[in-house]
């Protein structure tokens, strides 16, 4: 799909997730992830949410009209302010579909809400040929689910909005979006993009299911694309082909948000999660590594990933190298040869710039010099994990060992050949 010039400029290069973090510790980070070659950081969720520690708790609105939980209104304030000023930009989560299911709320009173502004308590169902459930039923069965017709809910939630624009967010992450009708949504997504004079970028947590398809939303915004994630842990698991990854099963949306692990599939943040979620942690970690190798795709990355695994950050400053010079008029397409062990080993190239290679087998694994130059791989690449040279094609064609459960990216040295 062709874009306009304008939602081009305005997608993240990357996105890294500093899930459930307060503002103030996000703030002393984001010049480090604009330094190391993230657009974007993914803060929790603002509003005044169910009390108590856990996470999940930040998904419970209880006062959408004030910020608390992580921090205030001035902490929000000062960590947008010190990302601007780094390069970085700001995307906040925000919950529209719901409210908490905790103890003092089950009246359905909430601060300028009450019983009339929420749809009749019922069960979702999900395989019953249709959406209406999805999008008027309670999500898990007990948090109230709001009804956007009613002129308090609107009124909330595009207050919400206006009120993180003022405070210098750039752009949303629609939390539960497959809950919310496609013409309200469409409308929040609207409503965010007038006030901020077109410059807010907005994204959509949506998880396909039998009756909710992606194509009913990737209109809206770009989607979480729970289609590539399945098809990822499915390839980087015990007994799985990195074959498979060649023509990836994925949402056909070159803008969608693509992940290997997220904190919702993460098997120490939830446990429970039905969908990607991976029987050993680090096969998600070689799957974030894939996804911030592609051509296609908006990466959205764990923060934690991103400080414990220099593969992480090496893929960082490689996308942003590659995108950097496909600005500047080069042949980044992304190309997968077959190689020998293609169920163990998979090389991606991105034109002549740079190539990704990854090895999921538990032993060390070799690209002879014949596979490395069977594409578009000629002159010396720097290894961007420990800055070595490697020649590619000619008579002094090198060799390429990948350890064991780890990749490689290599950039093309400027002026090589």
């Amino acid at each position: 799909m062709a874009l306009p010039p304008l939602l081009l400029m305005l997608l993240p290069t990357a996105i890294v997730h500093a899930h459930n973090e307060p503002f103030r510790a996000v703030a002393a980070e984001v010049c480090g992830f604009a330094r190391d070659g993230y657009s974007h950081v993914l803060i929790t969720p603002a509003q005044v949410s169910n009390p108590g520690p856990e996470w999940w708790r930040r998904y419970q609105p209880v006062d959408l009209r004030r910020i608390g939980g992580r921090g205030s209104a001035a902490d929000l304030q000062a960590l947008t302010r010190r990302a601007h000023g780094c390069g970085l930009r700001v995307i906040a989560d925000v919950v529209l579909n719901h409210m908490s299911s905790d103890a003092a709320h089950r009246s359905l009173q909430f601060p300028g809400l009450g019983p009339a502004d929420f749809h009749p308590r019922c069960t979702i169902n999900y395989n019953d040929g249709n959406t209406i459930s999805e999008r008027r039923c309670w999500l898990n069965g007990d948090l109230p689910d709001l009804d956007p017709s009613r002129p308090a809910v609107a009124r909330l939630q595009r207050a919400q909005l206006q009120q993180l624009l003022s405070l210098g967010v750039d752009g949303f992450r629609f939390d539960a979006a497959k809950h919310i009708e496609p013409a309200d949504l469409a409308g929040l997504v609207g409503y965010g993009q007038r006030l901020s004079g077109g410059r807010s970028f907005s994204m959509l947590e949506m998880i396909d299911d039998h009756d909710t398809r992606p194509e009913m939303y990737t209109a809206i915004a770009p989607v979480t694309d729970y289609m590539l994630c399945d098809t990822l842990r499915q390839a980087f698991a015990y007994g799985g082909q990195l074959s498979g990854l060649r023509l990836p099963r994925a949402i056909p949306d070159r803008r969608s948000i693509t992940f290997g692990i997220s904190h919702d599939s993460d098997p120490a943040i939830n446990p429970g999660f039905g969908r990607c979620q991976p029987s050993d942690r680090h096969d998600g970690v070689l799957a974030t590594a894939y996804v911030l190798a592609r051509a296609n795709g908006t990466p959205l990355v764990l923060a934690i990933d991103h400080r414990r695994s220099p593969l992480v950050r090496a893929g960082v400053r490689f996308r942003a190298s590659l995108q950097a010079r496909s600005r500047a008029g080069a042949d980044t397409r992304e190309w997968v040869p077959a190689i020998g062990d293609a169920r163990h080993l998979l090389l991606m190239e991105r034109g002549g710039e740079g190539f990704f290679v990854v090895n999921k087998a538990a032993t060390p694994l070799t690209l002879s010099a014949a596979e490395l130059a069977g594409g578009q791989l000629r002159g010396h690449y720097r290894n961007l994990r420990d800055g070595r040279l490697l020649l590619i094609g000619g008579r002094n064609g090198q060799t390429l060992t990948v350890p064991a459960r780890d990749g490689l990216y290599f950039l093309r040295e400027p002026g090589g050949t």
